[in-house]
């Protein structure tokens, strides 16, 4: 399928070229006709030509219209004109950086990014356990600057390469967050990204708590490995947790819809060519957790295969979803060479995803059953949580603190220490972030049960039946 692509691109591309080199103009043609329609190819193919021999006949500077770069430019800008941000070239460094990416192995920061075009760069979510969640950097933040370059123009896969690299090295990025007036500096270490993606621990009342984080090589294997201990453990229900869950490989995710699906579609593809058109259904193998009572917790930054996940679920009525809509990030990508000397390359959108009852949801995202918002920060709680988490002070209170029974004597006292270091925080911002960072030392302490309201109002519907009360979401901007 790909290398027939592959050969009729390379065809146009070589009859393309030699059209052009023949062609050699004293002075530019002024094409008189108009097309007659936009796909009128000759009629457009000419005034490209006159545009090319006249920028090479007459620019003032030679080396700046060699026929190199003027046809990457133009290549880039037929990619560009797309809208598409996931459709563009990649240079010898960006094809580089995608094969070691796939290969599971990079050292980088931890973090899945999107863009819409002509803007900021905007992580979609840091991974867990990675150096820049642990940085502080948090869903929704915008990439404004890496090492002082504005990001306005950069594809998602040049902010990568600039911001992968050899691990133990620093990367400086400035990131614009909402509710701070200010961009904020970061300066954070790289490391080799092994990614833990499944975490689980057994809850009251037989219920069992289990997070994807991403998709990677061992998921479904880790996922089959934490359901069986769960159901020794005396599992009778799950909370699934998507949430913050960026997606990943396309056969991980469908590996693990089959532990909880018998039979039924899980995802389909349609594009403009018959080869791109797949239909993606559940193997039958699935024994794991097929028929136990589940709730799959999602918001707007569970994106691309834990979307796949989320929609089988729901279209299949295998589970509620509960918390916001989800990212919408619902279509299927190429990389096909370019050009074999150089070593570039380039990604195309071939095709998008439907859940199985059809929903086409690129850009829309899949609403969850219960809508359930989680309590939202203050801005002046945000700015107080950004400069916590810069400063380490959280950390230095547990180190100094490191039981709970200490908290209802020092936190008025440690609040008070901040205000004298100009950071406001609010007492529940407080008690909300020493609990969590407690509970993030031991791997799998990984629930909230106290402060996480979704999570509770998950658990309240599987034990007692009732509708959690939903809430309204508000408009969103499309995420690309």
């Amino acid at each position: 399928m790909i290398k027939n692509k592959e050969r009729l691109i390379w065809i146009f591309l070589v009859v393309f070229v030699l059209s052009i080199s023949f062609l050699n103009f004293k002075t530019p043609t002024t094409v008189q006709a108009q097309g007659e329609n936009d796909n009128d190819f000759y009629y457009y193919m000419r005034l490209f030509q006159n545009v090319f021999v006249t920028l090479q006949q007459n620019y003032v500077d030679p080396e700046k219209v060699t026929t190199k770069k003027l046809m990457y430019g133009a290549i880039k800008g037929m990619l560009e004109a797309t809208e598409d941000p996931f459709t563009f070239v990649l240079d010898k460094k960006l094809t580089e950086s995608f094969n070691q990416e796939i290969s599971g192995r990079f050292g980088g920061l931890g973090i899945t990014i999107s863009k819409n075009p002509k803007d900021y760069i905007m992580i979609v979510a840091p991974i867990e356990d990675t150096p820049a969640e642990r940085a502080g950097i948090l869903p929704g933040d915008a990439i404004m600057e890496i090492e002082g370059e504005s990001t306005k123009d950069m594809t998602t896969d040049e902010a990568v390469n600039r911001m992968r690299g050899k691990a133990g090295s620093k990367v400086n990025i400035t990131i614009g967050r909402e509710g701070v007036p200010k961009p904020i500096d970061y300066t954070i270490t790289r490391a080799i990204i092994e990614i833990e993606s499944i975490k689980y621990k057994m809850l009251d009342d037989g219920i069992g708590y289990l997070r994807i984080t991403t998709f990677g090589d061992d998921t479904s294997k880790d996922l089959t490995q934490a359901l069986k201990e769960l159901k020794s453990d005396g599992m009778k229900k799950l909370v699934l947790d998507l949430r913050n869950n960026p997606g990943g490989r396309l056969d991980s995710v469908i590996e693990v819809v089959d532990e909880f699906l018998n039979d039924g579609k899980i995802v389909y593809t349609r594009g403009r060519n018959k080869n791109d058109n797949q239909d993606y259904n559940a193997s039958g193998r699935g024994d794991s957790w097929v028929s136990g009572d589940m709730v799959v917790l999602v918001n707007r930054y569970s994106a691309s295969s834990s979307e796949i996940l989320a929609g089988a679920l729901q279209d299949n009525e295998r589970a509620k979803l509960l918390g916001e809509t989800t990212f919408g990030k619902f279509s299927v990508q190429y990389v096909l060479p370019l050009d074999q000397k150089e070593k570039t390359s380039f990604k195309m959108t071939v095709a998008h995803y439907y859940t199985p009852n059809g929903r086409k949801l690129h850009g829309e995202g899949i609403k969850p059953d219960y809508v359930v918002l989680d309590k939202k920060l203050s801005s002046t709680d945000i700015v107080a949580l950004t400069e916590l988490r810069r400063n380490n002070k959280i950390a230095e209170y547990i180190k100094k603190y490191p039981n709970e029974s200490s908290d209802a004597t020092q936190i008025k006292a440690f609040k008070n220490e901040l205000v004298a270091s100009d950071i406001i925080a609010s007492e529940y911002l407080l008690i909300r972030l020493i609990h969590n960072e407690r509970s993030s030392r031991d791997y799998k302490e990984i629930v909230d049960i106290k402060y996480d309201k979704q999570l509770r109002a998950a658990i309240d519907y599987l034990i007692k039946g009732a509708e959690p009360t939903q809430d309204e979401e508000e408009p969103r901007k499309n995420e690309f």
